[in-house]
C-alpha cells in the first residue's frame, strides 16, 4: 500500500468548520489561488496561515511571515521526523534507466555529477504540493553541469503524461516498473535523495512538510561543495 506522510499540521480552528462561509485563499501578493496552491506556500516554512474573518460572509487566508525561531523549529520537527539517516553513506544503486521521454540515464554517463531524486506518484497530494518548490530547484541550478535531477513516479506513463498536460514538474520522470519499486523499496511518497559525487547517499528524506525542500537544498549546496 502506497503510504503518505503529510508532517505539517493544518491548523484550522474548530469553529470555522462551523461557520457557513466563502473561503478564498490568497497568494503572497494578494491573488486568490486554489487550496493546493496555498498549501504549498505553507509547505515552504516561510509563511503561516492568518485567517481573516472580518468579513461575515467570506473567510480570507492570508499570510504572515514565520519569525526565525518559528523557522527553525519547523526544520527541527522535519528533520526528526523525516529524516532517514541510516542510509546516509550508503551507495546507491541507479542502473540503467530512460525517462518518459526516451533520455537515457547511466551510472557511467552520471559518474562524478551530484544526482537529486524524487519519488512520487499521480494523485499523492503531499507530492503534489511540494512541486513548485522543487521546480525553483531545478530552475536554481539549470547552469550548475555537475547536478541532475530525476524523479520517479509509481505510476504508469500515460498517467503521468495526463498529469503533466495539468501540472509542471521541472524534474525528468521515469514510470517506475514493478522490479524498480521493489529495488529502490520506497514505502513513503514523496521521498527526496541527495546523491553525491561518489555514488552514495548524502541526504534522505521522506514526507512533505514544511521547510522540508529547504533543507533538500541544503543537503545539494554542501554535496557540491564536496
Amino acid at each position: 500500500m502506497k503510504k503518505l506522510i503529510f508532517i505539517f499540521a493544518l491548523t484550522i480552528s474548530a469553529s470555522a468548520y462551523g461557520q457557513k462561509k466563502n473561503t478564498i485563499y490568497l497568494d503572497t501578493l494578494g491573488n486568490k489561488i486554489d487550496f493546493m496552491g496555498s498549501v504549498s506556500i505553507l509547505n515552504t516554512g516561510r509563511y503561516k496561515w492568518d485567517i481573516d474573518e472580518s468579513n461575515s460572509k467570506t473567510r480570507y487566508y492570508k499570510w504572515r511571515k514565520t519569525t526565525d525561531t518559528e523557522f527553525d523549529s519547523l526544520l527541527y520537527k522535519f528533520r526528526k521526523h523525516s529524516f532517514l539517516n541510516d542510509k546516509i553513506g550508503q551507495t546507491f544503486n541507479l542502473g540503467e534507466i530512460v525517462d518518459i521521454n526516451g533520455t537515457r540515464y547511466t551510472e557511467t554517463e552520471l559518474a562524478g555529477k551530484v544526482l537529486v531524486v524524487n519519488y512520487w506518484f499521480v494523485g499523492c497530494g503531499p507530492c503534489e504540493i511540494e512541486m513548485p518548490e522543487l521546480n525553483r530547484l531545478v530552475d536554481k541550478y539549470k547552469d550548475n553541469k555537475d547536478i541532475v535531477f530525476i524523479s520517479f513516479a509509481k505510476s504508469s506513463e500515460s498517467k503521468v503524461e495526463r498529469f503533466l498536460d495539468k501540472k509542471k514538474f521541472s524534474y525528468p520522470v521515469v514510470s517506475m516498473t514493478e522490479e524498480q519499486a521493489m529495488k529502490f523499496k520506497i514505502n513513503y511518497y514523496p521521498t527526496n535523495y541527495v546523491i553525491d559525487k561518489k555514488g552514495v547517499y548524502h541526504f534522505a528524506s521522506q514526507g512533505a512538510g514544511a521547510g522540508g525542500v529547504h533543507l533538500l537544498d541544503k543537503g545539494i549546496e554542501t554535496a557540491l561543495d564536496e
